[in-house]
């Protein structure tokens, strides 16, 4: 490690969830984790080992003495909280006073054993074990319940599901536009201390509830590579000096099953995000921008991706209809002469689902119109207003895109973070070495016909369509991928097959269609590039849509459909 480097703790969220209860309000979930938390998993872990090492504790006790973390955590979306109720799982078949006198006893011994060890200073002393003692017999019931014969039937009746008791149980969570977390330390760590921290985090296995599934791992970045945000940041739970000692004596009153709290002290964390280094630069294409997303109506949610074209024009329509006179190039794409423009310009975007999980389907569920960063302040201006006088003359709830005979679709102007992941702009602009096709590419020239009778012609007419995509993509300002692989079936989950779209046509110079090709593509680049991204000749409504691939996000390949 360099004097440049410093330490880290990187937590991936297996599930892109996090599901944890905010320490002072049980019904909001708590963002971002906080160090507090993430210490005591550590801790956890390396006391679950049958002789706890004394490397694992010293790594531990380096840690706790350290200033609080900066934190680099992506934007969250809460989830709704739903209220569950479940039945209490101390129900018996004894009567209710006897529970009663019971549950006070044991509640009186366990006030005098936490006042002994308070006084005590956590040791375990005569007194302590005289109340340890009277409290396990407090505890044994069981000569009371080994005789069902002689309880009281309408006890044993409050047993059964309908009648016990239930108490409600909130499980707040929020989802992630990334699923990386990372906390860094100005500091570097000695060798031993990070590679000891390292194995420990290796066996982290989640952090808050069980079902937030966690792997973390120790990192290193350079100073110069966080950068501040405006904020002055959040106070969060965080550790001090003897948290381990702290959670050890917790550990003596709770015994791993009884109501607990978490000790912390109260800190101000900064909030960072992390830059490349050099040798790993992000580069953008000229279209990257911000976008204005709708999102469809639960009961729009009909529309397969394969009208993608179809549902880009009628937006595309229904903007300009409401623009103010004259449209400009960079949003309306063409010069005053007719002829197409070759500046980057507005794109509108149909959003498909189609990613890497089991409920990918294929369906359009919103629109998002791309304003590029290369567009002047008049331009956008001109947008803004074409879609507020669309929600000033219909209502903002009423907007919606007619089809004549093949039916409409309602949608809604997000006003902040969209729910379903597909439609937030960072699950298709995070940086990644590889982008897969979501809706496929229409080559800007044709390759020919890439179903020739002879084995050599096929083979010159797909390499002819590799080359195409990769002169896609440097017409996006991108250099040329080092591999790109090209399909008539999907390579994610969702996309649909090139055959189900139907054609697409656009003009040429001699004013005659000229019809595109239409291939799946997976290109990738020896630098991560940052989307959006769109490829081919239909990038400005909707075509050649793509998505980042990560390590846990492998290329597929779905066999034609048809």
């Amino acid at each position: 490690m360099s004097l440049d480097d410093y330490f880290g703790i990187e937590v991936n969220f297996l599930t892109g969830r996090f599901v944890a209860t905010c320490h002072n309000d049980r019904r909001q979930p708590e963002w971002p984790p906080h160090p507090a938390r993430l210490f005591s998993a550590l801790v956890a872990t390396w006391a679950e080992a049958d002789e706890p090492d004394g490397a694992g504790r010293t790594a531990l006790e380096w840690l706790e003495s350290q200033a609080p973390p900066a934190i680099a955590a992506p934007q969250a979306v809460p989830r709704s909280v739903v209220s569950h109720f479940v039945p209490v799982n101390d129900a018996s078949v004894l009567s209710r006073s006897w529970y009663e006198r019971k549950a006070i006893g044991v509640s009186e011994l366990l006030l005098q054993l936490d006042g002994e060890l308070a006084a005590a200073g956590g040791e375990i002393t005569n007194n302590a074990v005289q109340i340890e003692r009277r409290l396990q017999q407090a505890k044994a019931v069981d000569a009371q319940v080994s005789h069902p014969g002689n309880t009281n039937p309408s006890s044993a009746l409050a047993m059964l599901p309908d009648h016990r008791g239930k108490q409600g149980r909130f499980y707040p969570s929020v989802t992630l536009d990334d699923a990386r977390v990372s906390f860094l330390w100005d500091v570097p760590a000695p060798s031993d201390v990070e590679k000891t921290l390292d194995r420990l985090l290796q066996r982290v296995t989640r952090l808050g509830h069980a079902s937030s599934l966690v792997s973390c791992r120790s990192i290193t970045h350079r100073s110069n590579s966080m950068v501040e945000t405006s904020d002055k940041g959040s106070r969060l739970r965080g550790v001090r000096r003897g948290q381990v000692a702290e959670l050890e004596r917790h550990f003596v009153r709770h015994e791993g099953f009884r109501p607990r709290s978490l000790p912390y002290t109260d800190v101000r964390c900064r909030t960072v995000a992390v830059e490349a280094s050099e040798s790993e630069a992000t580069i953008k294409p000229n279209t990257v921008g911000q976008w204005t997303i709708f999102e469809f109506e639960a009961g729009s949610r009909f529309l397969p991706a394969t009208r993608t074209v179809e549902v880009a024009s009628a937006m595309r329509a229904a903007i300009f209809h409401y623009a103010p006179d004259p449209i400009p190039e960079e949003l309306s794409g063409h010069l005053e002469n007719g002829r197409p423009s070759v500046a980057p310009h507005v794109a509108f975007i149909p959003l498909p689902n189609a990613a890497w999980h089991a409920h990918a389907d294929g369906r359009l569920l919103g629109i998002a119109v791309s304003m590029p960063d290369t567009a002047s302040g008049s331009a956008g201006r001109a947008l803004y207003r074409a879609i507020g006088n669309w929600e000033k003359d219909v209502g903002r709830n009423s907007l919606k895109l007619t089809f004549g005979a093949r039916g409409e679709v309602r949608l809604a102007r997000c006003r902040g973070p969209a729910k379903l992941v597909s439609l937030r702009q960072g699950v298709w602009s995070t940086a990644s070495h590889t982008w897969v096709s979501c809706a496929p590419v229409a080559l800007p020239r044709h390759p020919g016909r890439l179903g020739a009778c002879s084995a050599a012609a096929r083979a010159k007419a797909w390499a002819c369509a590799e080359s195409s995509v990769a002169l896609a993509c440097q017409h996006v300002g991108l250099p040329k991928p080092t591999s790109v692989e090209v399909s008539l079936s999907p390579l994610v989950k969702g996309a649909l097959p090139c055959g189900r779209f139907p054609a697409f046509c656009q003009k040429g110079q001699s004013g005659q269609p000229i019809r595109r090709q239409l291939l799946h593509a997976s290109v990738t680049f020896d630098q991560p590039v940052a989307g959006p991204l769109m490829l081919g000749a239909g990038r400005f409504c909707g075509l050649g849509l793509m998505r980042p691939v990560h390590q846990e996000n492998p290329v597929t390949r779905d066999s034609p459909d048809g």
